[in-house]
């Protein structure tokens, strides 16, 4: 993690300091350390379940703000991790994301966004904990649809929402999923467009690019981090064990073409496309994503302008 731990990056902090104990899965990755960060920021003992090796330097910065559990990959391993933290509520972001996969991906799809997800749920019912916040996807609804999964990731994503719902109905977890759209802000390493983009203008190259009018919705971290911990408190003062699934987006979807005109205005450095050059994917998001409910009580702070303007 690039930013210094328990340091508010770009939006201010809101709210009292609270207090409670989190486990999060996902702390070594992009938005995962942003919620981290954010939920010691207002006063939560954050515990971390990693699953790579101690040394290793995302879990070292990682532990200057969560204590850390290394995994073994079993379901027991998980329960004792969980029976050890005895925590109020459990965040899961640890993910796999493929946008086109392979033969070769397909075990790690399913271990990571399926097998993994089951473990954690099944050690919470061990434990007695019950409070779930997970992350799904924009990209679970192609051509705008209720349900259309874009890719192999998208549809191990509703399939864990499947198997999620078995736990809430059977073991009364009382669970809030949200759907999110692309995220970006300062430290962000993932082969994504904007790290691209911070590429092209420190090399002086040249992007090649798919058609100009593709639509985007960018949320900053520290926005989609605030909405995670606003799903905490919905799933701690719910009363009945349900499952909830709720949309985070920015509201104001931009063709690709705006986005780079965004970066010239905010950074002051026009970086050269050459539209079209790029062959789009299939089943490539053509519509913008308007399906489902937004987060109650949440909405985005950070302007594009101001968040590109803070890389």
């Amino acid at each position: 993690m690039a930013a210094a731990c328990c340091v508010a990056e770009t939006a201010p902090a809101t709210g009292a300091k609270t207090s409670g104990v989190a486990l999060v899965t996902g702390g070594t990755g992009f938005v995962g350390g942003h919620l981290v960060r954010c939920l010691t920021t207002s006063g939560i003992e954050v515990h971390a379940v990693v699953r790579r090796p101690m040394t290793d330097p995302a879990v070292t910065a990682l532990s200057e703000c969560a204590a850390i559990h290394h995994l073994d990959g079993t379901t027991a391993g998980l329960a004792r991790i969980l029976a050890t933290v005895k925590p109020d509520i459990v965040y899961h972001l640890a993910a796999r994301f493929v946008a086109e996969h392979g033969a070769d991906d397909i075990e790690k799809l399913v271990h990571d966004n399926l097998l993994f997800g089951v473990q954690l749920l099944d050690a919470m019912r061990s434990a007695h904990v019950t409070r779930f916040v997970t992350a799904g996807s924009a990209w679970q609804h192609y051509g705008n649809a209720d349900y259309s999964p874009v890719n192999l990731y998208a549809a191990t994503k509703q399939a864990f929402g499947a198997l999620l719902q078995y736990y809430v109905e059977a073991h009364g977890i009382h669970a809030v999923t949200l759907e999110l759209t692309d995220s970006y802000g300062h430290g962000d390493t993932r082969r994504r467009l904007i790290p691209f983009m911070l590429e092209a203008e420190r090399l002086g190259h040249t992007m090649s690019m798919v058609h100009a009018e593709l639509p985007l919705d960018f949320v900053h971290a520290s926005d989609v981090a605030e909405a995670f911990v606003k799903a905490g408190e919905r799933v701690t003062n719910s009363r009945s064990a349900q499952h909830e699934v709720f949309a985070v987006r920015s509201g104001a979807p931009l063709p690709v073409r705006e986005l780079f005109a965004a970066w010239e205005r905010s950074r002051g450095v026009a970086i050269l496309a050459k539209w079209g050059e790029r062959a789009v994917r299939e089943r490539e998001v053509l519509d913008p994503w308007t399906q489902g409910t937004v987060l109650p009580g949440w909405v985005p702070r950070v302007s594009l302008e101001h968040g590109l303007r803070a890389l």
